[in-house]
């Protein structure tokens, strides 16, 4: 994917000034209170108000604070959407990561499948998210079990819903050829 050019995207995207919903507004409102601008993707999800309100309410469940580290979910996004070859959400969550204080050394790290500079729980949950983001999503055990030694339940919901939420806007993003927000 990365030697291929993304065509426009196949949808139109909504105009961010123009007259929505009371409901898309807010949720407009608060992306660009967060980021400065409305996500691409949401732009276009925004055509079925609906499901782009509960695509940003998924995210910002999945994304927002928790039992996992901000930056520990950024860079699990990234290395889902490094995966999967997804130009929009790597540009998007490359970005947020560095805001949360990853490092371009970190970043390449991660492409290269190298987790040996984070520290082991990490490591095990950058693999573990490997695992998951993979075509058909299987964990062996022993990914399992080694991601089992560093994080509770209730961290290993929240690691696992950003590795799997990822695959699903990496799809939703490829599928309708969502160009990178600038």
């Amino acid at each position: 994917m990365d030697s291929i050019a993304v065509a426009a995207a196949r949808l139109p995207m909504v105009d961010v000034e123009a007259n929505v919903p009371d409901e898309t507004r807010a949720m407009f409102d608060k992306f660009i209170g967060q980021r400065g601008r409305v996500p691409n993707l949401f732009r276009i999800a925004a055509l079925r108000p609906t499901i782009a309100q509960t695509l940003a309410a998924h995210l910002d469940a999945v994304m927002g604070p928790g039992e996992v580290s901000g930056l520990l979910k950024e860079l699990l996004a990234v290395r889902v959407s490094q995966i999967n070859h997804t130009p929009y959400c790597l540009a998007s969550h490359s970005k947020l990561a560095r805001k949360q204080g990853g490092t371009d050394s970190q970043l390449a790290a991660l492409a290269e499948h190298d987790y040996t500079g984070f520290e082991p729980g990490w490591s095990a949950a950058f693999a573990y998210a490997s695992e998951v983001a993979a075509p058909g999503g299987y964990v062996s055990d022993a990914t399992f079990a080694a991601l089992a030694e560093h994080w509770t339940a209730p961290q290993i919901v929240e690691i696992t819903a950003v590795a799997t939420a990822f695959s699903l806007f990496n799809r939703f993003a490829d599928a309708l050829n969502i160009p990178v927000t600038t």
